[in-house]
């Protein structure tokens, strides 16, 4: 008879949001992937594929809020404005040698440069950048302003502040869910993984196979590789903590990627995907 270690899943709640969704669905899926006519396993089994369903369901509404039209519409604004103003400015960097604007014009994209400025970067790192290189670029109002660039980087920057502000309304409404919703359908996932749980070590007290510790196996090396390099790692990932690991902070609000719920990691990949949500456009 196989060893019988016995299953934790107190774990589970030190998990943030996205890999806990991802992390329960591994569970799901190699739970349901053991052949077996046991029908407590079948029924429990079908319990957990249900509160993975309503998990997935919050978790989409979360990333669905209403600021997000908001957060999107100021990010596209700061990507026309502050190219704008760049592609303006590279214009009269791109003059022969012996015209005096070209230094300063050279002088300002140096600016751009330095903060490795992209519109490709996540809404806040943008929005950051574009308030934060506004006071370099003081020595060069006088200039900007006379090629014309300047109106359009003050828009960028009215611009930037905005996707701020959305970032923050979204990490508080995310926040609420978690408190609310989430906080629900994480808890009956775990209850339902450690209903499952018992009924698989139940299974292999009396009935021991090849297959069953299998199963064992790969469930143990899910716990080890979330132990391991999302939760002593400190691996939070993208989203807010449903136990108060791994909480977004208006500050940092962007990490959460809309329409990314974290996906599913396996225990082979020390780098779990945590996507967030880049600007759209062009490095200018």
């Amino acid at each position: 008879m196989a060893e019988l270690v016995p299953m934790n899943t107190a774990w589970l709640a030190e998990l943030p949001n996205p890999q806990h969704d991802g992390t329960t669905e591994q569970i799901y899926d190699s739970c349901s992937a053991y052949q077996t006519e046991n029908a407590r396993f079948l029924a429990k089994l079908s319990t957990l594929g249900q509160c993975r369903h309503t998990e997935d369901e919050v978790w989409l509404k979360a990333q669905r809020d209403a600021t997000v039209k908001t957060l999107e519409g100021a990010d596209n604004e700061q990507d026309g404005f502050v190219n704008a103003a760049r592609y303006i400015n590279q214009g009269y960097a791109s003059l022969p040698d012996k015209e005096p604007q070209k230094a300063e014009a050279l002088e300002c994209e140096q600016i751009f440069k330095d903060f490795k400025f992209s519109t490709r970067d996540a809404y806040g790192a943008e929005a950051d950048k574009i308030i934060q290189m506004e006071q370099n670029f003081q020595p060069h109002v006088a200039f900007l302003t006379q090629i014309g660039a300047w109106q359009w980087y003050q828009k960028a920057v009215a611009a930037a502040r905005q996707v701020r502000q959305a970032l923050g309304e979204r990490a508080f409404t995310m926040g609420q869910a978690v408190n609310g919703e989430m906080k629900a359908a994480r808890r009956a996932t775990d209850l339902a993984i450690a209903d499952l749980y018992k009924t698989i070590e139940a299974m292999n007290d009396l009935m021991p196979s090849a297959e069953l510790t299998n199963l064992i196996t790969q469930l143990k090396g899910i716990e080890l590789y979330a132990r391991q390099y999302i939760i002593k790692d400190g691996s939070n990932g993208t989203g807010t903590g449903g136990t108060g690991t791994g909480t977004t902070t208006p500050t940092t609000p962007e990490n959460p990627g809309t329409g990314d719920n974290g996906g599913t990691t396996t225990p082979t990949d020390p780098n779990p995907s945590t996507g967030g949500t880049g600007g759209t456009g062009d490095e200018g």
